[in-house]
């Protein structure tokens, strides 16, 4: 399985840079790199020696994390910081106030995340690349089976994903078992599958071990994230950008279901026929299920593009 690569020209950002290479920081560096990745706006005009109070270690570790996180040098981190600083002020960093600052007015809160919400579709449309999300559209379509793996929250979601692409007739499952019972979901996937990974910021044990055994057998991953793209780039097939919001105690997942959404309708749309006769069927047992009689014949489902019936 062949990897898609981040473009030359996107470079990675500072929190998928952390994120990313964390695990080769020490201690006192994963504390500066956290500190530059949470406070863009800060660094982009402040010195080593600043930020090393600030983070209390030295003006040479601040300089140390900088180049160990892929730049050349902290003149230019803040230089790109400089100049994408109002991108950088994501909804976290414009909205993001804890829930004391929002009170107990429920009209301010749905304000609030309404307008984080447009925001982050709005940043949506930079970070999801329009070649990646039809390479997309054309894996899942073309898929034997969609095996969605997602947890928590982002597990609901999957689901969701997993849901509208069977009532596309397309052969389709969340899975949202952890532990020794994700064997069982894992177990018959072949190179004829695709496996959509929903994880934002954390790879856990099964999200790891899925990845694996999805190159072993030959299986295609698309990956929906917000920061995990240069982490995982050689552990999957084309990664899909979704940012999401942070309110301090919960995130906004509008990007994540619009572009679910945007899925469905896209691959609906690449054919057609097999998506309204699958919506004609899914009319005519609802209506059996409501007791209304006389219901029209079922058509046979059309084949599919590689020959095989639709699940």
């Amino acid at each position: 399985m062949s990897a898609t690569k981040r473009p030359k020209d996107v470079p990675a950002s500072l929190d998928e840079r952390v994120v990313a290479r964390q695990d080769a920081l020490s201690a006192s560096e994963r504390r500066v790199a956290r500190y530059l990745a949470d406070h863009p706006d800060e660094v982009a005009f402040a010195s080593a020696d600043a930020l090393g109070r600030a983070t209390e270690t030295s003006d040479a570790t601040v300089i140390r994390t900088v180049k160990a996180l892929g730049y050349h040098g902290l003149p230019a981190l803040k230089k790109i910081l400089q100049q994408t600083v109002k991108d950088r002020l994501t909804p976290v960093g414009r909205l993001g106030r804890s829930l004391d600052e929002l009170g107990d007015d429920p009209e301010a809160v749905l304000s609030r995340v309404l307008t984080e919400s447009i925001e982050l579709l709005e940043d949506a449309r930079r970070t999801i690349r329009p070649d990646s999300f039809a390479a997309a559209v054309k894996l899942i379509g073309e898929a034997r089976e969609i095996v969605v793996l997602g947890y928590g929250g982002l597990g609901v979601l999957g689901s969701y994903l997993a849901l509208r692409l069977v009532r596309l007739r397309l052969r389709a499952r969340s899975a949202m078992t952890s532990g020794f019972l994700l064997a069982d979901e894992l177990l018959s996937l072949n190179e004829n599958d695709v496996v959509i990974v929903v994880a934002h910021q954390v790879v856990s044990t099964e999200i790891d071990v899925a990845l694996t055994h999805a190159h072993e057998v030959g299986a295609r991953v698309i990956l929906v994230t917000d920061m995990l793209a240069e982490a995982l780039a050689d552990r999957v097939s084309l990664t899909l950008t979704t940012p999401i919001g942070n309110s301090q105690l919960f995130s906004v997942q509008a990007t994540t279901l619009a572009l679910f959404d945007a899925l469905i309708l896209a691959i609906a749309a690449r054919e057609r026929e097999p998506a309204l006769l699958a919506m004609a069927l899914m009319n005519r047992l609802r209506g059996e299920l409501r007791g209304e009689s006389d219901p029209p014949a079922e058509p046979k489902p059309p084949r599919r593009r590689n020959g095989s019936r639709r699940a």
